[in-house]
């Protein structure tokens, strides 16, 4: 009973899990996010183009104008927890799901993963309970659930119009179990690269976005 109480309190304090990955549809370029639903409502942030956030596609489902939506207050997803993310309403003729576009079929944008196997070598790995891995080298850990991971990145190679664009380390050191399989969209000159991860039971889901000036956001969250 007291693991079973250990498992789900390491669910629930390290996992964020969140929903479906959206950005906005608005001939404005943006769109205010609402405290409540209700375009009376106080406005408490303002999300734009191209920025990818998420959404309940089940309470889209019964709300009848205005969706929730969860937005990360960094841009690149650090820290996994809800006290890390924006809560508020959009109208929902506002969301455009990211997996609703055209997949990307060019030439012009590639990415690619260096997959090593994980090495634990001069790393600090906190434990709860000297059994589920929370953290390594002081970061969460993205696709086991609790469990070392068996592979890391090492790098990542993206190239724009065959320029090189440079991913440093710290974006992908908390990312594991990862592979190259991805569905890629583009809109005008910006490049959504979205994949599922996961060791069997660990389960996240992350989104880059590049743009010819570099990485310009990172999504990262644990799927249901």
């Amino acid at each position: 009973m007291k693991r079973a109480l250990t498992v789900m309190f390491f669910l629930l304090t390290f996992q964020l899990v969140i929903g479906q990955v959206a950005i906005i549809n608005d001939p404005d370029g943006w769109t205010n996010v609402r405290e409540a639903p209700d375009g009376k409502s106080e406005v408490i942030h303002r999300i734009y183009e191209n920025e990818v956030f998420w959404y309940d596609p089940e309470l889209s489902e019964i709300q009848q104008d205005w969706i929730p939506i969860y937005i990360p207050k960094n841009k690149f997803s650090f820290g996994n927890s809800m006290s890390n993310v924006i809560n508020g309403f959009i109208h929902k003729s506002r969301i455009l799901p990211l997996d609703s576009l055209k997949s990307y079929s060019g030439n012009d944008f590639s990415f690619e993963y260096e997959i090593v196997d994980f090495d634990s070598t001069n790393r600090i790995i906190d434990k709860q309970d000297e059994i589920w891995v929370t953290f390594i080298d002081g970061r969460p850990v993205h696709g086991t659930d609790g469990n070392l991971p068996k592979t890391q990145v090492k790098n990542i190679e993206v190239k724009i119009n065959s320029k090189s664009i440079k991913v440093h380390q710290l974006f992908y050191s908390d990312i594991f179990e990862c592979d190259n399989t991805f569905d890629t969209f583009k809109i005008g000159d910006t490049y959504f690269v979205y994949q599922s991860n996961s060791d069997g039971a660990g389960g996240y889901e992350i989104v880059w976005v590049f743009t010819k000036d570099g990485l310009i956001q990172r999504l990262v969250g644990s799927m249901i």
